[in-house]
């Protein structure tokens, strides 16, 4: 009796709250949401990875899941060293980004998550698909710092475009010319200096900011400033495993630039 009484009562509860389940679903994926959020600031990409999958196969339009997903897949794929894999991860990357788009095509994320996923694929596409995703790479990026000036990612996403695009190979260029016919883009190390730069004002603490903007600093012969570069990056507090190794490369890069001066 008391059971019926109890069960009776509930279904009293959820006609009374119609909404009251969706609500109860709603917090469980904003708990899902906030898992996934502190794997993905740990760079456990995988595990943050499968539950952005999760709550995006429940809730396919969650824009926030989609962009960070895209940014997952990215960095997964980094980590391998063969294309096949690569290419795997980083056509995820792109579908979560395109995703994201549809969804809102003029935030400073969504065009970022864009931008970035075409920068990855890069790698892995052939030379005439790479020329035409330069183009698109820098619209995206324009578009993401138009509608947000301080977006470290894009700065940092910009010297990396404007340091491939100042040293475009001959075969690069030819390819730009024989098979696109779309104007070649142009920039400098210096506009990739500044830009890495305006991304370590923005986020002082990101090492792969200071190692991509040494690397740059050397090839443009600025020793001083590279090494300066470096050993603010060293002076940095290591969080994650992500920061262990880009602190082991700035320091076998130090080595090697001290080792050249001397």
């Amino acid at each position: 009796m008391r059971r019926t009484f109890r069960l009776m009562l509930f279904m009293l509860t959820l006609m009374s709250f119609p909404n009251l389940a969706a609500l109860a679903g709603g917090l469980g994926s904003e708990k899902l949401l906030w898992e996934a959020n502190q794997l993905f600031r740990e760079y456990k990409d995988t595990e943050a990875l499968a539950k952005y999958e999760l709550l995006l196969s429940d809730e396919p339009e969650q824009q926030e899941a989609l962009i960070k997903a895209s940014i997952v897949c990215g960095r997964i794929g980094n980590r391998f060293f063969d294309d096949t894999h690569k290419s795997l991860y980083f056509q995820k990357a792109f579908g979560f980004a395109q995703k994201a788009m549809e969804l809102d095509s003029l935030s400073a994320e969504t065009n970022y998550a864009m931008a970035l996923s075409l920068s990855n694929l890069c790698q892995t596409v052939a030379i005439k698909d790479r020329m035409v995703q330069l183009t698109h790479i820098k619209t995206y990026l324009d578009k993401s710092l138009a509608e947000d000036t301080n977006h470290a990612g894009a700065w940092h996403l910009m010297g990396r475009w404007a340091f491939k695009v100042a040293n475009l190979s001959f075969a690069e260029r030819s390819a730009n010319k024989l098979l696109t016919q779309l104007p070649l883009p142009t920039s400098s190390n210096e506009i990739a200096i500044n830009a890495f730069i305006k991304a370590i004002e923005l986020d002082p603490s990101n090492l792969l900011y200071y190692y991509d903007l040494a690397r740059v600093q050397r090839e443009a012969d600025l020793t001083s400033d590279c090494v300066s570069t470096l050993q603010k990056a060293l002076d940095q507090k290591l969080v994650t495993t992500e920061d262990l190794e880009l602190s082991r490369r700035c320091k076998v890069l130090l080595q090697e630039v001290l080792k050249v001066r001397a």
